[in-house]
């Protein structure tokens, strides 16, 4: 994944950018208005990568949107909150400072400068937002709606569209039963016809209006293979294949690495993750920068840790030929709870997603086990079937093959293989706490996530019994918005090599790199916000940076 010997380069550019997700597409940006020439590199035939299949909320702390829901913010109640969650366990505790003196301002300058528009949400709270310098709502912000193909033309149909996210905001339509409105149906229908899109794929589609406006250089299905490397270490510039073969192209000044996790990568996933996730993402993160970081020399950091989810599959969804594992519904629910394959619960189910995901990573020492690592059921019965709607199933029709139901919990535990009298035992302990408001096991209606809209959570909105025939089932995935380990940056964005020197020329963003939370997750946001901060901050710095004169022996074409 890096070459040293004498290369003859087929193009140059200044800045070469790999991967075309939200991180990428924000360092580009400033790199072309630094000046920079500058290249976009993207393996796949859509750009857009796990980003254009987000829901499009920014973690930004002290966002010049806040005041619109009356909140107010400071950069010392935000680092507080930080701090307190994330104890230290960081890769560098001084890029948390970074991110927070930078992450407003990165929004304020796209806004000025690009189409993206971003607008405040009263859907998303901090998910512990119970602690010091938490708060209620602001920080989370989600990208106002995009019209495409109007802006775009030809090139709207080569971003990267969810196949489940509707195109609506998170205010208009994903929880309009909460905030007490209708669903607006005829906005959905009308937005869908004209190609209007929002969340993560109007996040997309917006910073690439603003590089084609600046005439960059976008390329799909041109996949970086090596970075290449001069006699001091420095990358110098990137070996790529595409339809028309392998070519070497030149980087005068820097590459900056946006290429995603490692999720889809069975050997990274099997060598690094406690156990192998489900990927909810893009399917060419296969840890391409990673690998290219660490022939470079990186140092690495959270390679152990990843945006964890507990996941639901609809078996009737496809994209791009493979099953479609996404957010489900109802595990908050007052009535539900998740069991793993012994029929035992393992989890306050309605903690923060990334949480529930983490404890599905248990080590039993006496079995010698991994007993959460599935299958797992989520267990409900009709209140929680006639209520919401669990990914397609809405709550008037029959439940579909993928969900499960019998008459009694017995029979529903016979046709997904579970233990029966296990099951029986569980769900019967669980009513009982749930009659008298309090869990016993693991504290269902304490956790501030589990109500998180609201103000947190109370026995009420938390606990009910699951007791009313119909009994249902939905199998709940160990699965992964992204990995977020990889090489380690410093304040410029900037790979670091273990004794803490930078590698020349070289810089990473996104998921790629080392996580700045580490194996936290501060709220709706946290893997776009500071994708897109370090991006800004990437791309600014290497369009600062000198052209080189490039090593002798390896000659710049143009």
């Amino acid at each position: 994944m890096a070459i040293r010997q004498a290369v003859r380069f087929d193009e140059a550019f200044d800045v070469v950018v790999l991967g075309s997700g939200a991180a990428g597409l924000t360092a580009a940006t400033l790199a072309a208005d630094g000046g920079a020439s500058v290249l976009v590199l993207e393996k796949t035939a859509l750009l857009g990568g796990t980003s254009g299949l987000s829901g499009g909320v920014l973690w930004i702390p002290n966002n010049d949107h806040m005041p619109d829901l009356g909140m107010t913010d400071s950069r010392e109640e935000a680092l507080d909150y930080l701090q307190q969650l994330t104890q230290g366990r960081v890769p560098d505790p001084a890029l948390l400072e970074t991110y927070v003196d930078t992450a407003a301002e990165m929004i304020r300058y796209l806004e000025d400068r690009t189409p993206l528009r971003m607008v405040a949400t009263r859907c998303y709270a901090d998910y512990y937002a119970d602690l010091p310098g938490g708060k209620r709502q602001g920080r989370s912000i989600e990208v106002a709606p995009f019209d495409a193909p109007a802006e775009l033309g030809e090139w709207a149909d080569r971003c990267r569209v969810s196949p489940y996210m509707p195109p609506l905001t998170l205010d208009e339509g994903g929880i309009a039963k909460i905030l007490g409105g209708e669903f607006p149906m005829a906005l959905l229908e009308a937005r869908q016809k004209a190609g209007v899109r929002a969340v993560g794929a109007a996040l997309v589609a917006s910073l690439v209006k603003g590089l084609l406006d600046r005439s960059v250089a976008l390329r799909t299905g041109a996949s970086a293979r090596e970075l290449v490397i001069d006699d001091s270490g420095a990358v110098v510039g990137v070996r790529v294949a595409d339809d028309a073969g392998d070519r070497y192209i030149a980087a005068r000044q820097a590459v900056i690495l946006a290429t995603g996790g490692f999720e889809c990568n069975g050997e990274l996933a099997q060598t690094f993750l406690p156990v192998p996730p489900l990927p909810m993402g893009a399917g060419g993160n296969e840890g391409d920068g990673l690998l290219m970081a660490m022939k470079a020399g990186a140092a690495l950091g959270n390679m152990n840790s990843a945006w964890w989810y507990p996941a639901m599959c609809d078996e009737s969804l496809r994209y791009e030929g493979a099953p479609v594992y996404h957010l489900g519904m109802g595990r908050n629910m007052a009535g539900s709870l998740f069991v793993n394959r012994h029929g035992k619960r393992f989890t306050n189910e309605g903690a923060a997603y990334h949480d529930v995901g983490r404890s599905m990573h248990a080590f039993d020492p006496v079995t010698r086990d991994y007993p959460n690592a599935g299958p797992n059921w989520m267990i409900f019965d009709r209140k929680i079937k006639e209520q919401t709607a669990i990914m397609s199933a809405l709550p008037a029709e029959a439940a579909p093959d993928w969900m499960p139901s019998a008459a009694t919990l017995e029979e529903l535990a016979e046709r997904i293989g579970l233990p029966v009298a296990a099951l029986s035992q569980t769900v019967e302990r669980f009513n009982a706490d749930a009659r008298l408001g309090k869990d016993s096991e693991f504290a269902r209606g304490t956790c501030y996530a589990e109500n998180f809209l609201l103000g947190g959570p109370t026995p009420e909105t938390s606990l009910a019994p699951v007791e009313d025939p119909p009994f249902y089932a939905v199998r709940v995935y160990n699965a992964t918005l992204g990995t977020h380990g990889g090489p380690r940056i410093d304040r410029h964005a900037r790979v670091l090599d273990p004794q803490g020197g930078v590698i020349g020329g070289l810089y990473a963003a996104g998921n790629v790199s080392a996580a700045v939370f580490g194996a936290y997750y501060p709220g709706g946001g946290a893997t776009l916000g500071p994708a897109m901060t370090f991006g800004y901050i990437a791309g600014r710095h290497a369009a600062s940076c000198t052209a080189r004169q490039l090593t002798a022996g390896l000659d710049a074409a143009g």
